[in-house]
């Protein structure tokens, strides 16, 4: 086989690397973006229930809402709708 022929399919191989890897890379930056927004739906809601077992009884009258309803929701863990 001749150099330039040598050359070019190692090229070839080169690129099927640098397209695999290319890859890989989005699909770990596609699952951490996904791990990331995760993390922040739990720390919303467990910041809410925390907010909402501070309130007062009055204030819970307002939006509707009683002392059962709060013991309920702040039951759940913080990774259950």
């Amino acid at each position: 086989m001749s150099t330039l022929k040598a050359k070019h399919f190692h090229f070839i191989e080169d690129m099927d690397i640098a397209a695999w890897v290319f890859a890989a890379v989005e699909r770990v930056e596609a699952f951490a973006a996904k791990v990331s927004t995760t993390i922040g739906i739990w720390a919303r809601r467990s910041g809410e229930r925390r907010l909402l077992r501070q309130m007062s009884d009055r204030m819970l009258r307002d939006i509707g809402l009683s002392r059962l309803d709060i013991e309920r929701e702040s039951s759940k863990f913080f990774w259950q709708n």
